[in-house]
């Protein structure tokens, strides 16, 4: 097979067709490309947004009284309103005020796209970039030009870390506080400023510190733990930040006092590193593990000393620090 000559776009490289129009995830060039691809036919793509009739025309960008519809595919018998986000905004406000300015006498159905997709509610279904990307990955195309335009948008999506494709296998980074460590060990999450790439990670390593070591009986300094990563929830506010770990221990039946998990909250809200006003993203993990005792020293991970000055390891090179 001939290899594919690599694009340079404002000195960065691409080899996919969308990153060709520009880099960087744009919402509109996203939507745009999956709306032709939904006026194609595909049938398990049509299957998964709700498209259950012969579709008679796709909308971009359609203009309503005081909304703009991302995409809304009119069908025989449904109309189907999709609002996508690259992240995980709340789409409902502006869905509600679609489905109400929406003139037909036809069934609506309201979709949320988000980069993970959340329970549906209020009559929204939720669904997922990373669903898309599984749904089109296992498609049986009927034809030459179904089957490069998908693959051509999964590779986009890999590239710009909007699915998880395992590229990076474990995310590495420092705990130096106590909250940030109780919540890992017990209440198995950990939270971040948002970053892309930890979207193509499958597994969370945190490397404690001396601080934390010497202040917590049985804790070692170095990188010991190693817990999968469940899922990825990008949270808005603090509140969002909060609930989401107050479901997730409900979910997992973790036996935790709430007291003292509202303490450790408390004293990560008021921690002044903290901030607020910018995403963060939420790793939902699964138990954490003792994989490496006694644990790996950050010699062995880097040059001279200092936080952590790599984030994505391999499995191997872990293993090689480690002196397996």
């Amino acid at each position: 097979m001939k290899n594919e000559n690599v694009i340079i776009r404002s000195n960065l490289a691409t080899n996919n067709l969308l990153s060709a129009f520009g880099s960087g995830i744009k919402e509109t060039r996203l939507t745009a490309y999956l709306g032709y691809l939904i006026s194609l036919n595909i049938h398990e793509l049509s299957d998964y947004l709700c498209i259950k009739s012969p579709i008679l025309t796709v909308y971009l960008e359609k203009k309503l009284d005081s909304q703009r519809c991302d995409i809304v595919i009119e069908t025989m018998n449904t109309t189907v309103i999709i609002e996508a986000k690259v992240n995980n905004s709340d789409t409902t406000s502006q869905l509600i005020k679609q489905y109400n300015e929406y003139k037909t006498e036809k069934k609506i159905i309201i979709i949320s796209l988000t980069r993970n997709n959340h329970f549906s509610k209020n009559k929204i279904l939720a669904k997922s970039w990373t669903d898309i990307y599984n749904v089109l990955h296992k498609c049986s195309y009927n034809g030459h030009k179904q089957r490069v335009l998908s693959e051509e948008f999964m590779k986009h999506l890999e590239e710009e870390g909007m699915v998880n494709t395992n590229k990076k296998e474990v995310y590495a980074r420092d705990v130096n506080k106590l909250p940030n460590m109780s919540l890992f060990l017990q209440a198995q999450v950990y939270f971040c400023k948002a970053n892309d790439n930890i979207y193509k990670c499958s597994y969370f390593a945190p490397y404690f510190g001396n601080k934390i070591s010497t202040i917590s009986p049985g804790i070692k300094e170095g990188l010991s733990y190693v817990a999968k990563i469940e899922n990825h929830i990008e949270v808005n506010t603090f509140e969002e930040l909060v609930n989401t770990i107050k479901m997730y221990i409900k979910k997992e039946k973790l036996k935790l006092d709430k007291d003292y998990i509202e303490t450790l909250i408390k004293q990560v809200k008021d921690d002044e590193k903290y901030d607020e006003t910018i995403p963060h993203i939420l790793l939902l993990l699964g138990k954490p593990r003792m994989l490496f005792n006694p644990p790996i020293e950050k010699s062995f991970l880097m040059d001279g000393k200092g936080f952590l000055s790599k984030n994505y390891y391999e499995f191997e090179e872990l293993f090689e620090a480690a002196r397996l």
